[in-house]
């Protein structure tokens, strides 16, 4: 789907309508019949799963017409749900359990609930005991008690990421995203659904609606500090909080070929990587060392990186602490100005890198997303030319 701003265009579809209206679009462009009983097993990521009711996963398999002999797995890896369904989708067809499975993720930030805990029987609950989920299961650092902003501030610190550096990258990631949709290079990735405007009115939503074209650093430096007086993050050049969703038909080679689907990319490697959880915005470092390493790569050698860009400061430590040049870091643009659907964003960022891979003509790229508690996904993939 575009990705709509919190309290957006997308603000009407619960996460699981999302992830519904992904699935059967994305069977539609595979031409597989829902009750061809060609899919094995969906699997699809998930975060904020308060008020979605049971089984997430489920409930999108069965709403976009899939029998329900299919299985359906929800997967909750924070930021890197998305992907994380593409790698045990990859391991399950490595291993010949299965052949053919829909992946993704799914969020809608805008309708996260509030939580009460133990609120006593017919008395009112008074607003300052409310937790909002999306807050405390999906932003909150449960280790160090911290919002996730502060580790932004932390990753800048560490790796001498200025305030102009952090600006600077987001409005770059605003004039490259909305470079991209101009270009119509986003339209292979994307489908235009029904949305509602800010009056209420219906409209529909064909691209992601938190790019802003006419950003500047002028704006941009106007904004004041979000978590420490004295720092750096703001609401500028941090990821948008956000709804979407994103799927992804994976298959054997053999399946591909047997039902005359595209070949878009090959999954090489992928591996998980861990830090101290207060370090959680370094963790995607040494998961592209690891993917370098074990596949005896170069940064050269790899045409594109793609970040999950949770914070500018953030993918300017990545892009630094590696030596990756800026024309082969998100392309496209990142979540600073496309927005960060938590659960879908990992599948997201896997389209949008094949996508920039194969305008290029083909080759292999990195993409790596952090995540709460301090671990990072990452995925080595190759692609051929678009056609």
């Amino acid at each position: 789907t575009p990705v709509g701003r919190f309290r957006g265009a997308l603000s009407g579809y619960s996460a699981v309508e999302l992830g519904v209206l992904a699935v059967k679009e994305l069977l539609r462009r595979a031409g597989i019949k829902p009750e061809s009983g060609v899919v094995d097993e969906v699997l699809f990521g998930h975060v904020l799963q308060a008020g979605e009711g049971q089984a997430p996963a489920r409930q999108v398999a069965l709403g976009a017409g899939l029998p329900p002999s299919i299985p359906a797995t929800t997967v909750n890896k924070v930021c890197g749900s998305g992907l994380k369904t593409v790698m045990l989708a990859a391991n399950s067809i490595r291993a010949g359990e299965y052949e053919v499975l829909i992946c993704g993720g799914m969020e809608s930030m805008t309708n996260s609930p509030h939580l009460v805990w133990n609120p006593k029987k017919g008395e009112d609950v008074p607003a300052s005991e409310l937790k909002h989920a999306m807050i405390h299961d999906g932003l909150w650092d449960v280790y160090n008690d911290i919002h996730m902003g502060s580790s932004g501030e932390s990753v800048a610190s560490e790796y001498d990421i200025s305030r102009n550096d952090s600006d600077s990258f987001s409005v770059r990631s605003h004039l490259l995203a909305n470079h991209a949709w101009e270009k119509g290079w986003m339209d292979w990735e994307a489908f235009t659904i029904p949305g509602l405007d800010r009056e209420g009115n219906s409209i529909t939503v064909s691209r992601d609606e938190g790019i802003r074209a006419g950003i500047d650093m002028e704006g941009m430096e106007s904004l004041s500090p979000v978590f420490d007086p004295e720092g750096q993050v703001t609401a500028g050049n941090a990821s948008q909080i956000s709804d979407g969703a994103a799927a992804i038909l994976v298959a054997s080679h053999s399946a591909a070929v047997k039902h005359g689907w595209p070949i878009l990319a090959i999954v090489l490697d992928q591996v998980t990587s861990g830090l101290e959880p207060a370090r959680v915005m370094s963790a995607p470092i040494p998961a592209i060392e690891t993917l370098l390493a074990r596949n005896d790569l170069s940064v050269d050698d790899v045409v594109f990186f793609e970040h999950n860009e949770a914070f500018a400061a953030a993918s300017c430590a990545v892009a630094k602490g590696i030596g990756i040049p800026d024309e082969k870091f998100n392309p496209h643009g990142g979540a600073v100005a496309i927005g960060h659907p938590l659960g879908a964003s990992g599948a997201r960022c896997l389209m949008t890198l094949i996508n920039a891979l194969r305008r290029r003509g083909g080759g292999m790229g990195i993409v790596t997303l952090c995540l709460g508690g301090g671990n990072a996904v990452g995925m080595l993939v190759e692609a051929g030319g678009s056609e």
